[in-house]
């Protein structure tokens, strides 16, 4: 008997890892069409606006709205919703978990109205106090999109329930497929109503694509079984009990949104164009971080969920271990790689129209010091899931708020010195800060990682820093300079090869568990497209 429990622990957990995998490869796609969608987005914006004061005053807009959406119905939400309905379902409570959904929704949306209708009441002392170096002009604009920017919180708040209790279902598909329509909506706004409407265009175009964002996840809910109950609200214990555990998770976000705001009131004494420079900057240090680790983050909360709902540590520290060691196997080259072309990234992407070489300088001064921090923000996000499967939003949030104070420091300091690039670099260096900390207090309540996981991580930061300097010494010697051409996008595509060709040989040659993981999924796929010939 003894035997075959010992086998089983093994077996569940390669199962647990096939289907996170699963579901990864799936997110990692999506993720990669909503990202490469939001580059379409962004260099549509940049072509219109370049990064001068209407391009200010669009991003300076967006982040109130955004902030208040990301607190109350964002990663807050969904970390606390998870567990919960997850203990709730693995116990077979089908009705328990409707009364617990429907309370979740019937408490944001009432809050989300109420907090919109605030929001758009005190656009304007909020932007003069949280942006005082805006000129008049700039100033009223922003206030203007904020007012109706307003709205999409409560929209994307009732698709972020619907996404907890899908992802919780093992579904990912329409969570996934949801950001990738709210790009569009936006592209929308910025190709065919920025002529006529100017900011206001992209304003309706987000709109929209908040509309159809929602629009598709919400009607599933029922598909699942859940069936909605409209006298079900905070009274209820499980709600009670979510709203608990989003507290301290609450708090968290307010801190990361809090670090935002802070950047961009230091960015408005610094000169015109820094607040878009850097939150381009951002974007781009978002693609990385929302192709490979985001979707390995969210893939895994709902086995880590499981696993510690099992009592199952051991079992725990494995798979956080394991989805860890693959996150930073993808991102530290990743990181290494934007920092040596940055230059060419930007140029490539943006650098047209209104976007001219001093909008390319600036930003990749943002994005170069915005990459160091890259695996410390990669880390944060698989970390922070184990917290928050162990049902402990207060300690993530608690290591948040020290590297906030860190960070804004070093940001203020920094940015007298370095100017944008300061600000950035104060930022990634909170996060290396964060992850570090969370890695430690992780390790003193779960079993040691698995055999090599030290020596793994240093194998891949000096595979990475070698494939940097290849693809370093290879611009140098051939970047032609200029505007975004289709020669200029040959030679960044051959760069990003090139360094990928590096690190992948190179991490095969150490004999890297991920590596070879990679080559077997490649030899598959290959002999199952021969067999079909």
């Amino acid at each position: 008997m003894e035997q075959a429990d010992s086998g089983a622990a093994p077996e569940a957990g390669l199962n647990a890892r096939r289907g996170v995998s699963l579901a990864a490869a799936l997110l990692m796609g999506f993720f990669l069409a909503s990202r490469l969608l939001g580059f379409v987005r962004q260099a549509a914006i940049t072509a219109v606006f370049g990064v001068g004061a209407e391009a200010d005053a669009w991003f300076a807009a967006f982040r109130l709205p955004d902030t208040l959406f990301t607190l109350f119905a964002g990663g807050a939400l969904i970390s606390a919703l998870i567990p919960v309905y997850t203990e709730f379902r693995d116990a077979d409570q089908r009705e328990r978990v409707s009364e617990l959904v429907s309370g979740i929704f019937n408490s944001l949306a009432v809050f989300m109205v109420v907090a919109g209708a605030l929001g758009a009441l005190l656009a304007e002392p909020l932007t003069d106090l949280l942006l005082p170096g805006f000129d008049a002009e700039t100033r009223a604009t922003t206030v203007e999109a904020t007012r109706w920017l307003m709205i999409s919180p409560l929209l994307l708040g009732l698709s972020a329930v619907a996404k907890g209790v899908l992802q919780s279902e093992r579904q990912f598909l329409l969570p996934a497929l949801g950001p990738v329509l709210y790009n569009l909506g936006t592209i929308f706004g910025a190709v065919f109503l920025t002529d006529e409407f100017g900011v206001m265009g992209l304003v309706w175009g987000t709109l929209a694509g908040a509309l159809v964002h929602m629009a598709i996840q919400a009607p599933r809910l029922a598909r699942v079984g859940i069936r909605y109950r409209v006298r079900s609200g905070p009274g209820d214990r499980a709600v009670r009990r979510v709203l608990r555990l989003m507290a301290p998770r609450l708090l968290g976000f307010a801190v990361v949104q809090s670090s935002f705001f802070f950047v961009n009131f230091l960015a408005s004494y610094i000169g015109e164009s820094s607040v878009a420079a850097l939150a381009n900057g951002w974007l781009l240090l978002l693609f990385p971080l929302g192709v490979l680790a985001i979707p390995f983050a969210e893939a895994s909360l709902p086995a880590f969920a499981s696993l510690w709902a099992g009592g199952d540590r051991q079992g725990l520290s494995q798979q956080y271990h394991w989805a860890l060691r693959n996150v930073l196997f993808l991102t530290a080259p990743a990181a290494a790689g934007l920092i040596v072309v940055a230059t060419p990234l930007i140029g490539v992407l943006f650098e047209r129209r209104a976007f001219d070489a001093d909008a390319t300088a600036l930003t990749a001064a943002a994005l170069v010091f915005y990459a160091v921090g890259l695996v410390g923000h990669a880390a944060v996000e698989v970390l922070a899931r184990a917290f928050f499967a162990m049902q402990d939003t207060r300690t993530p949030v608690l290591v948040a708020v020290g590297s906030l104070v860190v960070h804004m420091l070093l940001s203020w300091l920094l940015s007298i010195w370095m100017g944008i690039g300061g600000l950035a670099l104060g930022v990634s260096i909170g996060a290396l800060l964060e992850a570090g900390a969370m890695y430690w207090l992780l390790r003193r309540r779960l079993p040691g990682p698995e055999g090599g996981f030290a020596l793994g991580t240093a194998r891949v930061g000096a595979m990475a820093v070698l494939a940097a300097l290849v693809v370093l010494g290879l611009r140098l010697a051939t970047w032609p300079g200029g505007a975004s051409s289709v020669a200029n996008a040959g030679w960044l595509a051959l760069y990003v090869l090139a360094g990928a060709l590096v690190y992948g040989i190179g991490m095969l040659l150490l004999g890297a568990e991920e590596a070879r993981g990679i080559r077997a999924k490649v030899m598959e796929w290959l002999g199952r497209g021969n067999g079909a010939d």
